[in-house]
């Protein structure tokens, strides 16, 4: 597993201040992006912090009001970081990041990444209901979250690693400009548990399980067209997953566009020609429009399924379908900054098995 430095300090979030605060004692950073705990004390959502503002982060707290790799890309897509800011991320995030990056809709430059491990997070209303004394129950964390097979950073600067550890947080340098920082801040690293590496697994083969079993249930229930719409019942074609989701991110969008607004006029034309037919109309159209768009960089994190005003497991379809196209390519989103994705490779000979 390498070699890191353990911050002794059983609170994860406060070993995580600890760490933070030294980054910026010793010059290494100008500000930081990381969840904090809010006025209220209901959750706690992204701040753009300097030092003296480390006080209430909770970069650890099972809560995810978004993902933040869409805070990144907008805080760097229009132009590169003029000063160094740490971006404290969850796996899911960073490879939502890793995939924007890609597309040039973010801009790592200045910018340093810090991986947290972790086991999943909690239903945004559910968490905010009774944010100190909510159970830390795994059937209770978002569906998605259940089923997700990376507990720890692919692709990161710094990790931040509490897996297999009971006596406090490791932090773990996983690129060269991690080695760097940790160098400077003068720690003494040493090996890290093989605790850790056993712990991960455990994790990963629980989860593999439970994404079996309910893959399976949605190929018997909801797989062809009949199943498919049977899935998506109740959609109001509020587009929320859509708003929601980090990948989703063109600025000229068809389901946005004039082509789907349409007046009185056009509704009854097309009254004539199909007889009666469902309001909000095409939601059908929009879901498979953007499973076809989303699904080759889709990194299964679920905020799709969280924006739903009507509770669709919109995550679990994205999360199956996503799987099959991406082994399809041998290809996993956000795996790496250089593997090239998807949508913009070309091979003569791939698919053949699908093809012929």
């Amino acid at each position: 597993m390498g070699k890191g430095y353990l911050i002794e300090n059983k609170n994860l979030n406060e070993a995580a201040r600890i760490f933070l605060e030294e980054l910026f004692n010793n010059g290494i950073i100008d500000a930081v992006i990381t969840q904090k705990e809010n006025v209220k004390g209901k959750g706690a959502f992204h701040y753009l912090l300097k030092k003296d503002e480390l006080d209430g982060v909770k970069p650890f707290i099972p809560f995810m009001p978004e993902n933040a790799a869409s805070i990144v890309s907008r805080f760097t897509r229009e132009k590169p970081s003029p000063k160094s800011v740490a971006m404290v991320l969850r796996p899911c995030e960073l490879r939502a990041l890793v995939e924007l990056v890609k597309f040039n809709q973010a801009d790592l430059e200045n910018i340093i990444l810090i991986g947290i491990d972790c086991l999943g997070t909690y239903d945004n209303v559910d968490f905010q209901k009774e944010p100190h004394d909510f159970p830390r129950d795994n059937s209770r964390l978002r569906s998605t979250c259940q089923i997700c097979v990376t507990p720890e950073p692919l692709v990161a600067d710094i990790k931040l690693s509490f897996l297999g550890e009971e006596n406090g947080l490791w932090v773990i340098p996983a690129s060269e400009k991690g080695e760097e920082i940790l160098k400077k801040l003068g720690y003494e690293l040493k090996d890290v548990p093989e605790t850790r590496e056993k712990r991960i697994k455990e994790i990963e083969e629980e989860r593999r399980k439970l994404r079996v079993q309910k893959f399976e249930s949605f190929e018997k229930n909801f797989t062809g067209i009949e199943g498919f719409t049977e899935f998506f019942a109740y959609c109001l074609n509020c587009k929320n997953c859509m708003e929601a989701c980090p990948i989703c991110f063109c600025k000229e969008c068809f389901f946005k566009s004039p082509a789907l607004t349409w007046d009185s006029e056009v509704y009854l034309r097309k009254l004539e020609s199909k007889g009666g037919f469902r309001m909000p109309e095409d939601p059908i159209f929009f879901h498979l429009g953007r499973l076809v768009h989303v699904t080759p960089s889709c990194v299964g994190c679920g905020i799709c399924g969280q924006a739903c005003p009507v509770d669709i497991e919109v995550g679990l379809v994205f999360n199956y379908l996503s799987e099959k196209v991406q082994e399809a390519f041998d290809y996993m989103a956000g795996r790496n900054l250089d593997e090239k994705p998807i949508l913009t490779t070309f091979k003569e000979d791939e698919l053949i098995d699908l093809v012929w």
